[in-house]
């Protein structure tokens, strides 16, 4: 699979609460996925994953003892939701997930590809979680503070 880059933003949850997949990435992510409710660095998101990507996060969580898996998966699959989208790539987000990402119908949001999976971002908890993030550091800043102690 190609990998899912960059950020697009001006796209908008319909009044039906419906969204559509960027074009760009629509044949990448096919028509069936999994939209799960997360939080990141205290801002509320939805990630879209493929079947693939998916299934490779569930067998990283089916981890430990069965009452440390079954916590772990019970929190995961609470806020999961497997979508089927259109011939438009349109598909409704349910209102719990809505409600865990700050969504609302008609709002803004902001499309992130990361990698294998799309973060998807009302514009509110985009700008609240940009806001802490150190533009003046460039790529390799980040990288060598990312990998610092792991030596």
């Amino acid at each position: 699979m190609r990998l899912l880059a960059g950020k697009l933003d001006g796209y908008r949850l319909d009044s039906k609460g419906r969204l559509s997949i960027p074009t760009k990435w629509r044949e990448r992510v096919g028509k069936e996925f999994y939209l799960v409710g997360v939080t990141i660095h205290g801002c509320r998101c939805l990630n879209l994953y493929p079947e693939e990507k998916f299934n490779q996060v569930y067998d990283s969580l089916n981890q430990g003892t069965e009452n440390q898996k079954y916590d772990i998966l019970a929190s995961f699959f609470d806020d999961a939701e497997e979508i089927v989208a259109d011939a438009q790539g349109r598909f409704t987000v349910a209102q719990r997930l809505k409600d865990n990402a700050g969504l609302t119908n008609n709002s803004d949001v902001v499309f992130r590809g990361m990698g294998q999976y799309i973060e998807i971002w009302s514009a509110d908890e985009f700008e609240k979680l940009s806001g802490g993030f150190d533009r003046d550091k460039g790529v390799y800043d980040l990288i060598d503070n990312a990998t610092a102690g792991r030596e």
